[in-house]
């Protein structure tokens, strides 16, 4: 049996989810496969590296070094900069470390979601710096917010459109059951609801009709998602963190409210490390991570 670590996104709420994996890496938890969506993306990269905390100094950035807010809209003419998010980060204020990610044996994927067919397309890269950057940029552009993304001669936006929780695809990729962190505290709470910005969405992406039509359905796919997510919770085969305090904004600027949302997660996490291990019993967690450090070898 194999374990797969889903990730939501959710912008600066992921600083929920840092919080729970820092304090899952801190007990050398790590699972073969892992799935990342918007936020969750850039969550999954700083998992896979092993690198404990560098997701939470990315998201609570100090205003001066922050890729989104009034001062990067005055400098580059846009409110969220994924290009300093996405390429200068990794090599600058917070490194990231390539070499642990390319050689971890993890299956690491990405949800974006194309633009010329609406559907959610999920990528993986073992190799080329660059391109894993490309697609941590493609998963968290937000519709209306940010430009698509090219890849391959197609164009991206964010993965959450097309499939927010990728519960279904890690359960085709093998997975038999699923840790999930999600990052607000009700699921029943649906994601935004682009019906709401329907004709902005019509005009800014006219060229691209099933990409409207995968915005103007997305919550009928989410409630769809969160009735899988339950049945496998009630079935022993999820396992699932999710925020005890209120949901913060997606973009919050509070850097206390932020730290509470991620002490939220590391404490959660600490309260339930004997429950989440007895769970995940000898396929992931932490039987992973020694095979990994001793062996060097891919996913148990």
């Amino acid at each position: 049996m194999k374990t797969g670590l889903i990730l939501e996104g959710g912008a600066v709420r992921g600083i929920f989810t840092a919080g729970v994996l820092d304090r899952l890496m801190e007990n050398g938890i790590y699972y073969p496969y892992v799935i990342g969506v918007s936020a969750g993306g850039g969550n999954a990269m700083s998992y896979v590296s092993r690198q404990k905390g560098r997701t939470a100094r990315v998201i609570n950035a100090p205003k001066s070094e922050s890729y989104y807010g009034l001062k990067q809209f005055l400098e580059s003419h846009k409110m969220i900069n994924l290009d300093k998010m996405a390429y200068e980060y990794p090599y600058k204020q917070f490194p990231f470390d390539f070499d642990t990610y390319f050689n971890s044996g993890v299956t690491t994927e990405y949800v974006c979601t194309c633009c010329e067919t609406g559907e959610a397309e999920y990528f993986g890269e073992n190799a080329d710096a660059r391109r894993l950057l490309t697609i941590a940029k493609a998963t968290c552009s937000v519709p209306m917010l940010c430009e698509p993304v090219e890849m391959d001669g197609k164009h991206y936006l964010d993965g959450s459109i097309a499939d927010s929780i990728p519960i279904e695809h890690a359960l085709k990729s093998g997975c038999d059951k699923v840790v999930i962190i999600l990052t607000k505290p009700d699921s029943a709470t649906p994601p935004t609801d682009y019906r709401k910005f329907r004709t902005v969405i019509n005009s800014m992406y006219k060229q691209y009709p099933a990409f409207v039509e995968a915005c103007m359905t997305r919550v009928e796919r989410y409630e769809k998602t969160i009735s899988l997510m339950e049945q496998l919770e009630a079935e022993g085969r999820a396992f699932i963190f999710r925020p005890e305090l209120p949901a913060i904004s997606k973009f919050e600027h509070d850097s206390g409210k932020i730290m509470d949302s991620y002490r939220d997660g590391y404490s959660q996490a600490d309260r339930r490390i004997i429950e989440l291990m007895k769970w995940s019993g000898a396929d992931g967690g932490n039987v992973f991570a020694n095979v990994y450090e001793t062996e060097q070898v891919g996913a148990v």
